[in-house]
């Protein structure tokens, strides 16, 4: 295999697989990024068996491939040399089946290529479910989800993102038990899904793909998801079982619903959330009086007490209530908000409360609250 590069693409494209590299020793072929040199075209692949991603370049202008061939380098090691190379391109060559010859510039490189052979056999297959989404979509959806996922294996269905679709309404739920994400969105054709991908899977995607007017095709099977963008191959492993039906868990009624400045009530609850702690429970209050003022406080025993008076837009029924929530789970419902201005709808103090906005009609927030003596 011999081939010239330009630096900066192989760089950008090396970044973009090394989501898919294993930190893990147990498997170290998983460390390697395969290369494939063939029909004018320059393959990158990375695979930790959780997600695979493939990168293809050809740009005749800036790729010259003089030997096809196929080698894994160390991901790690190939990766540190072209970053820290200046040279405009790089020029690639194996020498003995295992030996990695990278010039640049005045510096030579030599790298111990992996067994190739034992690097796993990857299959970017398309399905019959295809289904096109603009890229600003995928990652409002995946902006707005993941956090509410479990951190717990104990419910490893919990760590995903549901993903279900039923004629053209596409439905996406993320749930801790604790506190719930779902958002939706029509889609042009009618499909029937019903997957869960793990959020950390949604979360590398959105870290690859940008906000330019894009296109990706999510394709679903029984076992995995397909995402492909541009010249990549994104693929994860989905995961097994059934989500938990939470389609009436979000109340109608309600109490009183109250509407706020997001930005202003964002910063009254961090000010209020500076004497909790983090570790243990980092537990706010929120009352509303009958002249339609809400307070906002906490009290640490240790370290002190905050209280504070937040204005409200609107009330649509005076009454005495207080209701406490995890700070935490309250600042990131509220960020994933794109609207100015946000309702909170409460149907008692020890039931779920749910957040809206006002322009993200196909969002909804829902916390449980806690109870406190």
């Amino acid at each position: 295999m011999k081939f010239t590069i330009n630096r900066d693409l192989l760089l950008l494209n090396l970044m973009n697989v090394s989501r898919a590299l294993s930190t893990k020793a147990p498997m170290p072929i998983l460390t390697g990024i395969k290369i494939e040199a063939r029909d004018n075209s320059l393959f990158l692949t990375a695979s930790n068996n959780e997600i695979s991603i493939q990168s293809l370049i050809q740009d005749r202008r800036l790729l010259k491939i003089e030997e096809e061939g196929v080698i894994v380098v160390p991901g790690k090691y190939f990766i540190e040399i072209v970053r820290k190379t200046e040279s405009k391109d790089i020029d690639f060559a194996v020498f003995e089946e295992n030996i990695v010859k990278i010039l640049a510039d005045r510096s030579n490189f030599s790298l111990n290529a992996l067994e190739k052979d034992n690097f796993p056999i990857i299959s970017f297959n398309d399905s019959e479910t295809v289904i096109k989404m603009d890229v600003g979509n995928l990652r409002q959806i995946i902006r707005k989800t993941t956090f509410a996922t479990s951190l717990s294996e104990s419910r490893v269905i919990l760590t995903g993102v549901s993903f279900s679709v039923d004629g053209r309404k596409l439905e996406v739920v993320a749930t801790d038990s604790f506190r719930l994400a779902k958002k939706f969105m029509f889609l042009e054709n009618e499909f029937f899904v019903s997957v869960v991908i793990p959020s950390k899977s949604l979360d590398d995607l959105n870290r690859i793909v940008d906000e330019v007017d894009n296109m990706v095709e999510m394709h679903f099977s029984p076992t995995k998801a397909l995402f492909k963008y541009k010249n990549l191959l994104f693929q994860t492993r989905l995961i097994d079982g059934t989500f938990p039906n939470t389609s009436n868990l979000i109340p109608t009624d309600f109490l009183t619903s109250v509407k706020f400045n997001k930005n202003e009530l964002i910063s009254s609850i961090e000010r209020a959330s500076l004497f909790t702690n983090y570790d243990v429970a980092n537990i706010i209050k929120l009352t509303i009086h009958n002249d339609k003022t809400v307070e906002i406080a906490s009290t640490n025993n240790e370290i002190g007490a905050v209280k504070e008076e937040i204005n409200l837009l609107e009330c649509s029924k005076a009454l005495d209530f207080q209701i406490a929530f995890s700070s935490k789970y309250f600042l990131d419902a509220l960020k994933s908000f794109d609207s100015t201005e946000v309702t909170v709808h409460f149907t008692g103090e020890i039931k779920p409360f749910i957040i809206t906005g006002e322009y993200d009609v196909n969002l909804t927030q829902l916390i449980l609250p806690v109870r406190v003596s």
